[in-house]
């Protein structure tokens, strides 16, 4: 028999009985509750923390009072063979106890008689069995945390995979609602301006809950919100509950964890259920790991949120959107930053010079990030602004060169290549950038490098060259994201690249050429992980 101390509870967990009339006399009072101010043999050998032998049970001075409570609780044929059975059995009820002293249940034996041995070899075996059972509630303990820690690894990994802050939400409520296996998980923002908590994502709940703010000291979750301390449900704070909400969606427990990082509070998480006992501390306490995972997650989303915006901001201040109609010439542009993100180290310019030729642009920032974002801008503006004093390709990639040496951090440098077009001819300066193809009605040739990449070296010795460019002469200038898209290992590579070309370049308008481009390299490398710009432009006919 074991004990529910929570419960105050008895209940066999195992038992044999030598025949059906035996079991028939004792099943029905072996579940019941622990009261020790009313007779049971179970309680008086547990009190008294050593075996108990009732060798006749009516000597027993509780003998009357177990009659009378076995006539109270069951119909009287019942109460008068499991009296009879008593009274023809000699019972002997020894304590099994943990070895921190622990009482866990008794071991009950009955039969018509024993002797001091079986006395003994009964009190030894419930010792025996008290470390057993002891050790297997280690075990199992054991068991479950690693379960535990399991389940929560597995949470935590799956807050990695978006740093999309909608996508990141509906992630933590799902993860959560997996630990902790309740039927309802509701995730509550803070708004800074006012710290009211706003739903952003929920599982279970309904309509009215999902639309409801709360706000500083309503309910628990306005106390978490105050606070910063979790808390699981106690029935002593019932009137501190919001009522309407545990009664509309029928929640008999629930816990709050704040999602922190030191005293920055993002919101709330809460964990809630139809069954009473399901928010212990031991959930709580795997909730509150789980919610400093999931508030450093929204950290990093949240970070990455105002980076894109600096990022989109700088791309549309310094990137040209839709290139300009230009006179003479058609133009196709692909501009991809990778990850679809809002700005991106590669960069491009074709714009009018004082002298109506046209001047191109292409190039690409070592590096990732809101800073690369910046260089690139940086670099667009300076080629564009050192265009109006300087026609000669080479004097303002030199010009261009010298702004940037004290401005770029660290090992940043600049491939580059810039292009002007007049009536007659082409000419460029390509510092170390991958070369353009100029591709006529029978050649194709490569616009090469001409210098270091920009930043490097203040005697890298820039220089223009020049070739014609007649009616219907394309010029093609990509960064390395088109050639090195990936798949497993393998680049889409310049080879396949001179094929698509020696194929298309001829028979494609100039925005059809770098949408097919891109299209190859989307199909080889569905994922690209580097930005991505392919510019075209032909003289008319």
């Amino acid at each position: 028999m074991v004990v529910d101390w929570e419960r105050q509870y008895i209940e066999p967990v195992a038992a044999w009985f030598s025949s059906p009339a035996v079991e028939e006399a004792l099943s029905a009072v072996l579940s019941r509750p622990y009261d020790p101010a009313r007779a049971g043999i179970t309680e008086a050998a547990i009190e008294r923390r050593s075996p108990l032998l009732m060798s006749d049970i009516q000597a027993w001075p509780g003998a009357g009072a177990l009659r009378r409570r076995l006539e109270e609780q069951l119909p009287p044929d019942k109460a008068r063979l499991t009296w009879d059975f008593y009274a023809s059995s000699a019972m002997l009820s020894c304590p099994v106890e943990a070895p921190d002293g622990r009482v866990l249940g008794v071991l009950a034996l009955s039969a018509d008689h024993f002797s001091d041995e079986e006395v003994h070899s009964a009190g030894v075996f419930a010792h025996l069995a008290g470390i057993a059972l002891d050790r297997s509630e280690l075990l199992g303990r054991e068991e479950r945390r690693a379960q535990d820690e399991q389940a929560l690894n597995r949470a935590v990994q799956e807050l990695g995979r978006s740093l999309e802050l909608d996508d990141l939400y509906a992630t933590i409520v799902e993860q959560a609602a997996t630990l902790s296996g309740a039927s309802k998980v509701m995730l509550t923002r803070q708004e800074p301006a006012t710290r009211e908590l706003r739903v952003v994502h929920a599982l279970g709940y309904s309509q009215r809950s999902r639309e409801s703010v709360f706000t500083v000291g309503e309910g628990m979750i306005g106390r978490v919100l105050e606070t910063g301390e979790p808390y699981a449900s106690r029935e002593a704070d019932r009137a501190q509950f919001l009522g309407w909400l545990v009664d509309d969606e029928g929640i008999r427990s629930f816990a709050h964890v704040p999602l922190k990082i030191g005293s920055r509070l993002f919101g709330v998480l809460t964990v809630a259920d139809e069954r009473p006992d399901l928010c212990d501390d031991a959930l709580l306490a795997q909730l509150e790991d789980f919610g400093l995972a999931a508030a450093g997650a929204i950290a990093n989303a949240l970070d990455f949120a105002r980076e894109r915006r600096v990022a989109l901001a700088l791309t549309r201040g310094f990137v040209p959107g839709p290139l300009p109609e230009l006179e003479g010439f058609d133009a196709g542009l692909v501009f991809e930053p990778s990850g679809q993100a809002a700005g991106g180290g590669d960069f491009f310019g074709i714009w009018r010079l004082p002298d109506d030729s046209v001047a191109l642009l292409v190039g690409d920032v070592s590096g990732k990030g809101i800073e690369v974002a910046a260089i690139s801008a940086m670099v667009r503006f300076f080629v564009e602004a050192r265009s109006h004093d300087a026609s000669d390709p080479a004097q303002v990639m030199a010009q261009t060169d010298e702004l940037l040496r004290g401005r770029l951090p660290g090992t940043t440098f600049v491939p580059a290549v810039m292009m002007v077009i007049d009536e007659e001819r082409i000419r460029w300066c390509n510092a170390g950038h991958t070369p353009p193809v100029l591709l006529t009605a029978t050649a194709a040739r490569e616009l090469t490098g001409t210098g270091l990449p920009l930043g490097v070296d203040p005697e890298s010795g820039h220089t223009t060259q020049e070739a014609p460019f007649g009616p219907g002469d394309l010029v093609l200038a990509f960064t390395d994201g088109l050639t090195e898209a990936r798949r497993e290992g393998r680049q889409l590579g310049e080879e396949r690249l001179g094929e698509l070309i020696a194929e298309h370049g001829r028979a494609l308008e100039p925005l059809e050429l770098v949408e097919r481009l891109r299209a190859e390299a989307e199909a080889w490398a569905p994922a690209l992980d580097d930005d991505m710009v392919i510019l075209a432009l032909r003289r008319r006919r």
